[in-house]
């Protein structure tokens, strides 16, 4: 079945076009994802960048829509509860993320009463990060939806799988001194 478009020329006349079967949605998807990938001079970094913005994309857009918590607020507060008492430097330097975008986030999640800034016990010169408890409430609110998405992600592998790309992630994560520079 041929598909008409309506095509404008300099005229400004509009005419219709011929342009023959068009592909699904998610038929293009494909072919162009296939064309990007085919000898691709970054195959595994690509592939990683891809599975990363698909995943965290909707989640990051949720959250900024249902809590008013922006990617960098939401990092913030998911290390300081796997990890209490870090400050900001810490937190950028363990994520990756810029300084600027780590301080700007503690900032607003000060306003936000959903983190404290105190000083260390066993440093005084030093300020460390607290998650309040308004703060514990937003990150149990929202890590479910991570949670969820990780398991659609995964349910294509096999937990064989599952453990051996978590291995292999480990292993390159541990090797970061040799790539990952802070910017």
């Amino acid at each position: 079945m041929a598909v008409k478009a309506a095509a404008k020329r300099k005229s400004g006349r509009t005419e219709e076009l011929n342009v023959g079967w068009q592909p699904g949605e998610r038929v293009l998807h494909g072919l162009l994802l296939d064309a990007i990938l085919k000898d691709n001079p970054i195959p595994l970094a690509y592939r990683m960048n891809y599975i990363a913005n698909f995943y965290v994309g909707p989640l990051v857009a949720m959250m900024e829509k249902s809590f008013k918590l922006t990617r960098s607020e939401w990092i913030v507060l998911f290390c300081l509860t796997r990890q209490p008492r870090l400050n900001a430097q810490q937190i950028s330097i363990v994520t990756g993320r810029p300084k600027t975008s780590i301080a700007g986030a503690v900032k607003l999640l000060q306003k936000k009463g959903l983190i404290t800034r105190k000083t260390d016990i066993a440093d005084s010169r030093a300020r460390v990060l607290h998650l309040s408890d308004s703060g514990q409430r937003i990150y149990t609110a929202i890590i479910g939806s991570f949670i969820e998405r990780e398991k659609a992600m995964l349910q294509t592998l096999d937990p064989g799988e599952r453990r051996e790309l978590g291995r292999l992630f480990g292993k390159i994560i541990a090797a970061a001194d040799a790539w990952a520079k802070p910017y």
